[in-house]
């Protein structure tokens, strides 16, 4: 109970420094983004919109907060995985930051891209379903391939990492964004390059504070 305490402290301090990082780059990197495709989008005079954030200072704290709440989230996963296996220290902490990023972005990503407003989607169930399923696919597919020393499940390893997207992520049968493909593909890499700063930063810092908490 004491070590278990002991790696929610720890996963609680890299998600929020973690967080805080995230949400740094997302407000100087892709929301400048967002906010251009914003002026894209054609209004909907029948259509009544949900409430949201007003620039400014409530959607600053409210992505701080959920960027937190997120890291100290996948800051458990990564601390709990090192600590079942024994692993520590910063350079560790990377290499499963990059797992972390592999699992839950890059490998979504590459059939699900992150999406500016006023881009349509399939529905929300389905897309989440083949999220789901590619990042625990992805998962169980890293840990046979690099974990195991069985040539077998690495095999089967490999061959999850690809099933997923002979799957193939859901779409509409016609795409269309308001926005300019330009500012579409400017979004994909920013939001790339801000989420694998995050993964290597949580990584790093979880298997830094790691060692320090629970000895």
């Amino acid at each position: 109970m004491a070590d278990f305490r002991r790696l929610v402290a720890a996963s609680l301090l890299a998600g929020i420094l973690a967080g805080l990082l995230l949400s740094i780059l997302q407000h100087y990197q892709t929301l400048p983004l967002i906010l251009a495709a914003e002026r894209f989008e054609t209004p909907d005079p029948g259509h009544v919109h949900d409430w949201q954030p007003e620039d400014g200072w409530q959607r600053n704290l409210l992505t701080v907060l959920f960027n937190g709440l997120t890291g100290f989230g996948f800051a458990l996963l990564l601390t709990g995985a090192m600590y079942w296996r024994g692993d520590g220290g910063y350079q560790r902490g990377l290499a499963w930051g990059v797992g972390g990023y592999l699992v839950f972005f890059a490998a979504p990503s590459l059939g699900l891209p992150p999406e500016l407003p006023g881009t349509d989607s399939a529905a929300l169930h389905s897309r989440q379903a083949w999220w789901l399923f590619t990042a625990v696919a992805t998962g169980i597919g890293l840990s046979g391939l690099f974990l195991s020393q069985n040539r077998l499940l690495q095999i089967a390893g490999a061959i999850l990492l690809i099933v997923p997207h002979l799957i193939g992520a859901p779409h509409p049968a016609v795409i269309h964004a308001s926005a300019p493909e330009a500012l579409q593909h400017s979004f994909v890499l920013m939001s790339s390059i801000s989420n694998g700063l995050f993964w290597l930063t949580l990584g790093g810092l979880s298997g830094w504070l790691l060692p320090k908490f629970t000895l």
